[in-house]
């Protein structure tokens, strides 16, 4: 290969590291703002549509003044998880940025959903407790000795507490640079894994497909046609699944990945027309002449979501034109 060509593919696998690192802060180092707000708290009872009222039983963390009842906006689904009576650990802030400062969130306290805390919202134990108190440590030594605590909380019970740890892992760029082929291996076994988090299953598999430097190539075609061949085509009903298979995909073009016509097919019976598209691109760069055929065989279906069928149906005559 030319020497220019090596210096290419090296400044953009640079490029891509820097990029991935900068959009998105660890879960920790969002713990650690003066604008995050921690607590220990009881459910006490449903605010307005999209609220929730906690009374506070311990302050934790933050600067801000913290009320005896928090009122905090929430993800919807937590109206069916959170119990009154029981006691949670969660995090909020009530500030956003805004024109790169900081202000006061119009819209009140908000729990947090970030990276690793996809709701920042985890039941009252010791366990729990020591990762909301989690730091990194303050130096790169100090950061790197961290990451076999991390690799073994992959395999905690809590899906959230494996969310936070992938989540560390793969945005702190410390311990991403810490990976060594053993470590390698384990984040591989982990996104196989069909019970694992799910967000923090795609997390990975965009930093697979961004950091080659750091996670390797070897491997991950094996982990990426598992999850594109048993992966539910009806993704919404868990949360992280459509960004799961859509990095799958990433990995199948990035490493130019052969795959049967009928794993990809499946696809287009998607509730996700973006994974439609990601399946119909696939047919077209290695099954042409199934593209069409494919497609109108989904169309056929009964019970075809309606976004993935005016997808296709769209599809379908934008193709018809480009013939003409």
């Amino acid at each position: 290969m030319p020497l220019r060509r090596l210096s290419v593919l090296a400044l953009l696998c640079l490029f891509a590291s820097a990029a991935f690192a900068a959009k998105v802060k660890p879960p920790g180092a969002v713990l650690r703002e003066a604008t995050t707000s921690i607590a220990s708290v009881e459910f006490a009872e449903n605010g307005p549509s999209g609220r929730m009222v906690f009374r506070r039983i311990e302050k934790l963390g933050g600067d801000a003044e913290m009320p005896e009842l928090i009122d905090l906006a929430v993800p919807e689904e937590l109206s069916r998880i959170v119990l009154p009576g029981e006691r949670y650990l969660i995090a909020y802030t009530m500030f956003r940025r805004e024109a790169e400062q900081i202000r006061a969130d119009r819209r009140g306290a908000q729990l947090l959903v970030t990276p690793g805390l996809e709701p920042a919202l985890l039941r009252d134990s010791p366990e729990n407790r020591a990762i909301i108190a989690w730091q990194a440590g303050e130096d790169a030594a100090a950061v790197k000795a961290r990451l076999p605590e991390l690799l073994a909380l992959l395999d905690a019970d809590d899906p959230q507490l494996q969310n936070f740890a992938l989540s560390e892992i793969v945005l702190r760029p410390q311990l991403t640079e810490a990976l060594d082929a053993r470590a390698r291996k384990t984040l591989q076994r982990f996104a196989a894994r069909g019970d694992a988090n799910a967000n923090a299953r795609a997390r990975l598999l965009q930093a697979a497909v961004a950091l080659p430097r750091f996670l390797g190539t070897a491997g991950w075609k094996e982990v990426a046609l598992d999850v594109i061949g048993t992966t539910p085509v009806r993704v919404q009903q868990i949360e992280g699944s459509a960004s799961l298979v859509r990095f799958a995909f990433d990995l199948v073009e990035r490493d130019r990945i052969k795959m049967s016509v009928a794993t990809v097919s499946r696809w287009l019976a998607s509730d996700n027309a973006a994974l439609a598209e990601k399946a119909l691109l696939t047919l077209r760069a290695q099954h042409p002449a199934e593209e069409m055929p494919r497609l109108e065989q989904a169309l056929l279906l009964s019970l075809l979501p309606a976004g993935t069928r005016e997808f296709l149906l769209d599809h379908r005559r934008r193709a018809a034109l480009a013939r003409q």
